[in-house]
């Protein structure tokens, strides 16, 4: 014998009877929406090594299914999937190190170093340089010359 009835919070349970022993359990409530997407096995190993060589994210999302500019639907399937995220966050720390590693073993001086610096730390060797005419006015240019640079006539 069952029976449904509402708790004193108002959400649903059931009761029943197996063997003597009276039984509650709660009924969950219905979710309302799409359902999350399901990622096949092989595509999420894919993700991680994609994640591990230095693959973009957004170069991974595709990898699992989601579209290019569907950024939303990649940043909702990580946020429900936090296992995941953290494991897609390790396989890209891993391979980040085997990079620095190899790097630094390459023992071609401060080259090395620096490039790395530069695309994974955001140094980047900012110059800038100003020109002035003669007494500090305007720097006059030639029209040939400026045009060789992309200016106008």
């Amino acid at each position: 014998m069952k029976s449904k009835s509402k708790d004193s919070k108002g959400q649903a349970v059931a009761q029943g009877v197996v063997q003597g022993v009276v039984q509650v359990v709660q009924v969950g409530k219905r979710k309302v929406g799409r359902p999350g997407k399901v990622i096949p096995v092989e595509q999420l190993k894919k993700a991680l090594q994609a994640a591990e060589i230095g693959i973009p994210l957004e170069r991974v999302a595709i990898i699992c299914g989601f579209p290019s500019g569907n950024a939303g639907g990649w940043a909702d399937y990580l946020r429900r999937n936090p296992s995941f995220a953290a494991d897609l966050e390790k396989a890209r720390l891993e391979g980040e190190l085997q990079m620095s590693l190899t790097v630094r073993a390459a023992g071609n001086g401060w080259q090395g170093s620096a490039w790395l610096l530069e695309r994974t730390r955001g140094y980047v060797a900012r110059a800038s340089l100003e020109h002035t005419g003669k007494g500090g006015k305007e720097l006059s240019v030639s029209g040939n010359l400026l045009g060789a640079f992309g200016g106008q006539k």
